[in-house]
């Protein structure tokens, strides 16, 4: 299952898992949505190294709406890769969401700590 943990102050830690299903999204909303609703503007630190996809075209269609929904109020993203094409994709999406994303292979998770918090 998805987790979302703050780390501190506006800094939110998402860990996906090796598959994405529909309804982790709806798990997590709630807690997005505090977060949110405590700070306006969030910064996530996705960790991604372990993610292999989502289980079926629902889980993917239930993402798409939950970024559709909540991207306007993230003001940066730094991305934890763990493959290849998460590279590729996290570029594309980049093109259409609001918060700056910035992409970190799986060794450079410090990195993106560091990012995240300036």
């Amino acid at each position: 299952m998805i987790t979302i943990e703050n780390i501190t102050g506006n800094i939110v830690r998402v860990t996906a898992p090796d598959k994405l299903k529909a309804e982790d999204f709806g798990k997590i909303a709630p807690q997005a949505d505090a977060l949110i609703k405590e700070h306006g503007k969030i910064r996530l630190l996705v960790d991604a190294s372990g993610f292999n996809g989502w289980e079926n075209m629902e889980a993917l269609e239930k993402h798409m709406g939950f970024v559709k929904t909540h991207h306007q109020h993230v003001e940066r993203i730094a991305f934890i890769a763990g493959h290849s094409w998460q590279h590729w994709l996290a570029g594309i999406i980049r093109v259409f969401v609001h918060p700056e994303i910035k992409i970190f292979d799986k060794n450079e998770s410090e990195e993106a700590k560091k990012w995240i918090a300036g």
